[in-house]
């Protein structure tokens, strides 16, 4: 050991006497400190102090060791001293996906998904630091830590494919040599969000225009009216909530076939772009939502507005939520159905529950809900019989809407 001069005190100790491993205090009452010379894998040395947070000589020299070898084979194992925390990596990643996506993407929830917990707990942890054993000690730590609701198993692992995009992107910017093994937790099976039967369907198309017509007294009427074609379209589209959320006037087209004029919706969400087609007479819901707001404007909306806009904001609606369980109570309805909440999301289940039913062909049902074949065999797997064919319009039962009377819509 030897002793390093200071003009100040002479508290400096070169422990190793190879100027390494250096132990001082910045002055009598101070903690020791440890000043560290590591040698990087490009062959320069560098030098990093740390606080061993300790007054007593003997517990920092240890601390001071134990730093030293942990440095050592960090480095070793091929991460480096200026490694990123969790934060900036995250914050690159969420700059990225901006930055790649268009407005409609920026919607996308994944970001705030995956950012929502897992910062308050690895923000300022050294990303390339981060192993799998830390991953069990967070699921643990997730499920007492949560806003609302304690979060189930598919929700936290729902929760890990989100943190995964995370790591995959510091993996290919070079942050870590090997990508990080993220633990999955094991369910008990598909937890499958319970949808509608067609008597309780009934129940709720025939509901909802009492509803609705209540509203005008209450001064509700356009909020639920907006609902109900909400909730139409979700379920004659299988689209998701948020897909639907973003819809502008825009992304509504037709196309003319030898069986009729079939109208597309052109969404964006988790899976990009894709086109949906509508069941057939399900313009009449769009129909009335450009009406009324041509009504409210004195003109055509603007073709970049929002199908579902706010009356109060300007923008879109955000959710629909709370109106959406007063439905559901007046028509009703309840809303828990085995153990699990119904929510706008059962909409989009109803759908793919039904168009199976009516013998939908799985492939041409996975490309109009933007999912796999897969997915539409682990969740509706239930239901799927042998003679399914491939005719989206031999699965719907809806009328006919009528004819606009002679007004022209752009979308037609």
């Amino acid at each position: 050991m030897s002793f390093l001069a200071n003009s100040d005190n002479n508290s400096y100790e070169d422990l190793r006497g190879d100027g390494q491993v250096v132990i001082y205090k910045r002055d009598e009452a101070s903690n020791y400190y440890v000043r560290l010379k590591v040698l990087e894998s490009d062959g320069n040395y560098k030098f990093r102090v740390r606080s061993l947070r300790t007054k007593d000589r003997s517990q920092a020299v240890s601390e001071a060791f134990k730093t030293h070898e942990e440095i050592a084979f960090h480095l070793k194992s091929g991460g480096n001293l200026d490694g990123r925390t969790y934060r900036k990596v995250f914050d690159e990643w969420k700059q990225s996906k901006l930055n790649t996506y268009d407005d409609k993407a920026k919607a996308d929830r994944t970001v705030e998904y995956a950012g929502l917990y897992s910062l308050d707990y690895f923000g300022s942890m050294v990303f390339d630091r981060i192993t799998t054993q830390d991953f069990y000690q967070y699921w643990d730590w997730r499920k007492v830590n949560y806003k609302r609701r304690k979060p189930s198993d598919d929700t936290l692992n729902r929760e890990r494919s989100a943190i995964m995009a995370i790591f995959k992107f510091g993996y290919q910017r070079g942050y870590v040599k090997e990508l990080l093994h993220i633990p999955k937790l094991k369910t008990n099976g598909i937890n499958r969000r319970p949808t509608f039967t067609l008597a309780e369907w009934k129940k709720i198309t025939k509901g909802m225009r009492s509803w609705v017509s209540e509203g005008i007294d209450n001064g509700h009427w356009r909020e639920r009216f907006l609902l109900q074609q909400y909730v139409l379209l979700m379920s004659n589209s299988g689209v998701r909530v948020g897909e639907m959320r973003i819809l502008r006037w825009e992304d509504v087209s037709s196309i003319t076939s030898d069986k009729g004029k079939h109208f597309i919706l052109r969404v964006s969400g988790k899976t990009g772009e894709r086109d949906v087609a509508l069941n057939p007479y399900s313009d009449t819901y769009l129909k009335r939502l450009y009406d009324l707001r041509t009504s409210e404007l004195g003109r055509p909306p603007d073709p970049t507005e929002h199908v579902f806009i706010s009356g109060k904001t300007g923008g879109p609606y955000t959710s629909f939520k709370t109106s959406f369980n007063n439905m559901l109570k007046f028509c009703g309805v309840p809303v828990e159905k085995g153990g699990m909440n119904r929510t706008i999301y059962s909409l989009r289940h109803f759908y793919g529950t039904q168009r199976l039913k009516g013998n939908i062909n799985p492939y041409v049902l996975s490309k109009q809900m933007g999912t796999s074949v897969e997915m539409i065999e682990k969740f509706y797997g239930h239901i799927m019989t042998k003679d399914v064919m491939d005719n989206i319009k031999h699965s719907t039962n809806q009328r006919p809407s009528d004819d606009g009377d002679g007004i022209s819509y752009p979308f037609e």
